[in-house]
């Protein structure tokens, strides 16, 4: 080996890390802890683990994190969507609350297809928000927070049409949707300049994430 395939290794092994490693590590993490938390904790901790706002969000910080370029964040966020989608699944086989088939059932399926879709939504706007042009990060602030509160406002829709506990329960998750988003949104702005327009654009932003919950049937 000379010299120079030195630092073309280590950059190889940086990407399959960034891009693979990392992403299947946070994937089974998200799938098996949501199932964890289902199984073990109260609600309303249980609705946000089981939240589809939760699991996008979990695209965006990996694509905060990683400081890299939009497209890789974007695969990044794929590759974490699907593993846990699939190690949702299978930890439920596991544990005997599913049969084997629903790792690849339609069902799971489907979920992979949304999972594909948030990943590289999200992906890129986690990326965003650690780069360094303004307009990106705004939107990139933006997204993050919408997602949250666009299924709060969901749910908030729904309080009314709910009675006794889980009146109360659900009424806490929005709540503490909301808090989660405005904690993203303060988190990841970082900045006064940033903040301010990103608080604004979060507005229609939330309305369009609370639309396509609507619309692709996600209920409580």
């Amino acid at each position: 080996m000379t010299t120079l395939d030195r630092p073309v290794s280590a950059l190889s092994l940086v990407d399959v890390g960034r891009l693979l490693i990392a992403p299947v590590v946070a994937g089974v993490a998200l799938g098996v802890g949501d199932l964890v938390v289902m199984t073990h904790v109260a609600y309303p901790w249980a609705n946000l683990a089981n939240s589809s706002a939760v699991w996008a969000i979990g695209a965006f910080l990996l694509g905060a994190v990683m400081r890299t370029d939009p497209l890789r964040s974007a695969v990044a966020g794929v590759v974490m969507m699907v593993v846990a989608v699939e190690a949702y699944y299978g930890y439920a086989a596991f544990l005997n609350l599913a049969g084997v088939a629903t790792v690849w059932s339609a069902h799971a399926r489907m979920w992979m297809v949304a999972g594909v879709l948030a990943g590289i939504v999200f992906g890129i706007a986690g990326s965003w928000t650690s780069g360094y042009v303004w307009w990106q990060r705004v939107v990139g602030s933006a997204a993050g927070a919408g997602v949250l509160i666009g299924e709060a406002l969901l749910i908030w829709r729904h309080v009314d049409q709910a009675y006794g506990t889980f009146h109360v329960q659900i009424a806490q998750t929005a709540g503490f949707m909301t808090v989660l988003g405005i904690a993203v949104l303060i988190g990841t702005s970082r900045r006064l300049s940033v903040l301010v327009p990103a608080a604004v654009t979060a507005v229609p932003a939330s309305l369009i994430c609370a639309a396509a919950f609507s619309a692709v049937g996600i209920a409580y």
